[in-house]
C-alpha cells in the first residue's frame, strides 16, 4: 500500500521479490508459498513505518514519532499476536512517506483470520510535508 495516496494494487513477483514497488511503504506478502496462513504485513525496507497504539493521541506529531519505531513483519491471521502487538481497531499505522508526508492509516475494522484471508479497514489520513 502506498501511504501517499492510500492506492493498494497487486504487484507481480520475481522469486518471492515486488520487481518493483514504487513508493509503497506496506506489503502483505507470504514468507514461503504454503497458502494463507503464512502471508504477513510488513514495511519495505528503507521505509519509517510504526505503529500507533489506540490509546496514544492520533495527531500528526504522535503518528511521526511512532513511524520511527519500525514495524517488523506481522502474520495477521494470528490474532494473539496482533492484540500483543497493539494491531487492535482503533490503532493506526503511521509512516513518513517516500514524498515526506506523515500518513495514519487508522484500523477501523478486523475480520477473518486463521484460516480465512484477513480484510482490515479505516480511514487513511496524509499530513503533507511541511518546510519545517
Amino acid at each position: 500500500m502506498d501511504l501517499d495516496t492510500g492506492e493498494s494494487r497487486v504487484e507481480q513477483e520475481d522469486n518471492g521479490a515486488v520487481a518493483n514497488p514504487g513508493g509503497t511503504e506496506l506489503l502483505y506478502w507470504p514468507d514461503t508459498c504454503t497458502g494463507i496462513g503464512d502471508y504477513v504485513l510488513r514495511a519495505l525496507p528503507n521505509t519509517r513505518v510504526g505503529l500507533l497504539r489506540a490509546d496514544a493521541p492520533h495527531t500528526a506529531e504522535a503518528c511521526k514519532a511512532a513511524a520511527g519505531t519500525g514495524f517488523a513483519a506481522l502474520p495477521l491471521y494470528e490474532r494473539r499476536d496482533t492484540k500483543e502487538r497493539g494491531f487492535t481497531v482503533g490503532a493506526a499505522l503511521c509512516a513518513v512517506t517516500a514524498d515526506g508526508a506523515v500518513a495514519m492509516a487508522l484500523i477501523d475494522h478486523m475480520s477473518g483470520g486463521a484460516t480465512t484471508d484477513v480484510s482490515v479497514s479505516g480511514n487513511l489520513y496524509v499530513w503533507p510535508q511541511t518546510s519545517n
